[in-house]
């Protein structure tokens, strides 16, 4: 991928669009918000010769991390969900189980690991292979993952290869039958880019920060189509994937401030100037890890859900606008929405030359953001936030399907928008959206919303998807009312939690909330 043209960019550039059309006749988003409570904000440094802050419960003199490693799995778990979401839990009991145990290199530019992954064959046919992917070998990473040795069972077996080595086919003795599990070992290591070129940066050692996305096989989701393999352009999102439950050993050099997807439980300082770290999940589609070594932390509480802002020194004022955009977004999804299961919320600002990244319960956001007050870096976070909702709870295919959590993403961005500025500010965003889309050639226009990515060019795919999608949101409030729509929100994301939706899951739902016939005018815009 081309470091400066994807389609997170091209959200910026649309931002970018809007905040030049209403320059001259509204103020800047964040200069008149709607009254609301002042967040309670006490700065916390971490300085960059201290590890990742251990839980003060436990000297980490005194933790066992062996013990934790081996003890059981389900009470982990639970430890990184609220309190009145810990059961969701045991609710899931066929969901795939990862157990990564990763250690970085001295230098960040080398990870060797080792992948315990638990399958439970949930559909309604047997299986004769299971697949994992390499995303670091996909374009838009920059990178390498290598397969050393991979048993099926405690079997060894000789994985097949395909997709640009992104794609490991792993051969099967017997077929594995509906509701049947099967344990998988994979021993791997992975070179890291240390250059902007490589990627947009999302995956690597970039001033300073170590970012490892996908730094594991993953197991996609297997449906009606088989497995969901293929390679992804470099300017959409690479992943569709099950939730999931992880438990991560991660050892990197000590020096390190760590975040990750999830919670980090527990830790302890090594003889060889490294630290180990154990990090748990709730129920999530994908686990990611940021570190690096001048992090300074801001933190607040939206009800019993921890959110850090994670900045760079220098940059404590964009640190304070990040957390006061993903506190209000956070509170305003969970009730429109519905309530945020997981105990914790990160943002992180990282070298990514994309504006902002989703993964469950962390986002990052472009340090080069920080240094601005609203526009651009508000509707990154605010929309990437937006995501903990519409791709980690609700999933959805996003190689072939995209509009359906980006379009709407999108558009509850908007809806952020106008509830803390009020409607004039939502109809010029409503309105740039329009005039982004309308940017392209007549012919193009036409494109249909509900294209796979590949379907689309680099050059049309942000206008479409980001552009006119949340266009087909808006008609369809227009169509059923704000009644409907806003109960429809919350029904879709109840019913769909932790699971995998599809286009026509939505509309079924909207007709059955709304009453309408919708289906033929969904077919016009998406189909």
């Amino acid at each position: 991928m081309q470091k400066t043209f994807n389609h997170r960019l091209l959200l910026l550039i649309f931002i970018g669009m809007w905040t030049l059309s209403c320059a001259s006749s509204t103020p800047s988003p964040t200069a008149t918000p709607r009254p609301t409570a002042q967040p309670s904000i006490t700065p916390t440094a971490t300085p960059s010769h201290t590890p990742t802050p251990f839980p003060t419960s436990t000297p980490a003199s005194l933790l066992d991390l062996s013990a934790l490693w081996n003890s059981d799995e389900t009470t982990l778990f639970e430890q990184a969900m609220r309190p009145a979401f810990v059961a969701d839990v045991s609710r899931l009991p066929q969901a795939t189980r990862y157990r990564l145990d990763l250690r970085v290199a001295p230098d960040l530019l080398t990870l060797t690991g080792t992948a315990h992954i638990s399958y439970t064959n949930q559909e309604k046919e047997p299986l004769n292979e299971i697949v994992v992917r390499l995303l670091p070998n996909l374009p838009a990473f920059g990178a390498s993952m290598t397969l050393d040795a991979v048993l099926v069972d405690g079997h060894p077996v000789t994985p097949t290869m395909q997709y640009q080595n992104s794609a490991a086919y792993l051969p099967l003795r017997t077929p594995l039958q509906p509701g049947e599990r099967i344990a998988l070992t994979l021993t791997y290591q992975s070179t890291l880019p240390d250059h902007a070129d490589a990627g947009y940066a999302q995956y690597g050692y970039f001033d300073g920060v170590l970012a490892l996305p996908g730094a594991y096989p993953l197991i996609p989701v297997y449906d009606d189509e088989g497995w969901n393999v293929e390679l992804a352009p470099s300017y959409g999102d690479v992943t569709f994937s099950d939730t999931a439950f992880y438990l991560v050993r991660l050892t990197l050099p000590d020096k390190l401030t760590v975040i990750t997807s999830g919670v980090i439980i527990t830790g302890t300082l090594n003889s060889d100037a490294t630290q180990t770290l154990l990090a748990v999940s709730g129920p999530m589609r994908d686990f990611n890890i940021v570190a690096g070594y001048d992090y300074q932390i801001l933190v607040e509480h939206v009800d019993d859900v921890r959110v850090a802002a994670y900045y760079r020194v220098g940059d404590q004022t964009g640190g304070r606008l990040a957390l006061d955009y993903a506190t209000y977004a956070l509170r305003y999804y969970e009730r429109i929405l519905g309530p945020y299961p997981f105990n914790e919320f990160d943002v992180v600002a990282t070298p990514t030359t994309a504006g902002g990244i989703e993964y469950p319960g962390l986002i990052v956001i472009a340090r080069h953001l920080y240094n601005q007050t609203g526009g651009f870096f508000e509707m990154a976070v605010v929309h990437e936030t937006a995501h903990q909702w519409w791709y980690s709870l609700v999933g959805n295919d996003q190689l072939d399907e995209p509009w359906l959590d980006e379009s709407l993403t999108q558009y509850t961005t908007l809806l952020y928008f106008e509830e803390r500025y009020g409607h004039e500010t939502a109809q010029q965003i409503l309105q740039s959206f329009e005039t982004w889309y309308k940017s392209l050639p007549a012919d193009w226009q036409e494109m249909s919303i509900g294209l796979p990515v590949a379907a689309y060019s680099e050059y049309t795919y942000g206008p479409i998807v980001y552009g006119k999608g949340p266009l087909f949101f808006h008609e369809l409030r227009q169509k059923i009312g704000d009644k409907a729509f806003f109960r429809l929100l919350p029904s879709y994301f109840e019913r769909y939690r932790y699971g995998i939706a599809y286009p026509a899951d939505l509309i079924d739902l909207a007709e059955q909330v709304s009453g309408q016939k919708l289906t033929p005018w969904y077919r016009q815009w998406v189909k």
